[in-house]
């Protein structure tokens, strides 16, 4: 698994292809799959619909959110417009124009296409991120699976063993049947055992796909505002 950093800051490859784009050190975030405890410092908080665990949806965006501010640009770009903006209940032309004057007046090279460009940016690196999340995910649920599989084959081969023995071996018929039960016991438990991992997992990955809805979406209600109300 990719760490943010890896994802955010480009490679010497993409630099020399592209303007340089100086950025913050990031340090090394994964995905919570295993975690219990929601993730410090989450402001926001967001209801999920669809059957998707509200603490879940919650803590991933507050990796997002710390992800994003990880990659944070030197001056005044679009993640301080956002962050503005972000400030003010149901902001309007009006508040978008008095945003991007105060703006101007930190920067005065800055442009409505610059902060399009960079909004374009950050939205890039939440796609980016939603794709590995959701792949290192889908790999969580095969490696339980297939440590379930293995577990049920093994006591399933061990019950056919057991049986033949008890066919073979009367004299040792009531001790080979109890071993039978036993493990015919264990077997019905594995479906429950794995439950709340499988349970916990997925509900992540719900929380993952919403939670770069409502980042993009977020980001891109910002951007559209930037186009349809700064000339």
């Amino acid at each position: 698994m990719k760490n943010w950093k890896s994802l955010f800051v480009k490679s010497a490859e993409e630099e020399e292809a592209e303007p340089s784009m100086p950025q913050k050190d990031v340090d090394n975030f994964s995905f919570p799959l295993n975690s219990t405890q929601p993730s410090a410092g989450t402001t926001n908080q967001f209801t999920s619909s669809g059957g998707i665990d509200d603490k879940a949806l919650n803590e991933v965006l507050a990796v997002y959110e710390k992800g994003i501010d990880s990659i944070n640009m030197p001056g005044y770009d679009f993640f301080e417009f956002y962050k503005a903006i972000g400030s003010i209940p149901n902001a309007g032309e009006q508040a978008y124009l008095m945003a991007y004057q105060m703006a101007k007046s930190m920067d005065n090279t800055l442009t409505p296409q610059k902060l399009v460009k960079d909004a374009d940016f950050y939205i890039s690196k939440i796609n980016e991120v939603h794709q590995q999340y959701n792949t290192q995910g889908n790999q969580k649920i095969q490696s339980l699976e297939t440590k379930k599989n293995q577990e049920k084959n093994q006591l399933m081969s061990e019950i056919e063993k057991g049986t033949v023995q008890v066919s073979n071996l009367r004299n040792q018929l009531q001790a080979l049947e109890s071993e039978i039960n036993q493990k015919r016991t264990t077997l019905t438990t594995i479906e429950g055992n794995y439950q709340p991992q499988e349970t916990a997992v997925r509900q992540k990955l719900l929380a993952n796909d919403n939670a770069k809805h409502i980042s993009i979406m977020k980001l891109m209600a910002v951007k559209d505002n930037i186009q349809k109300n700064i000339k």
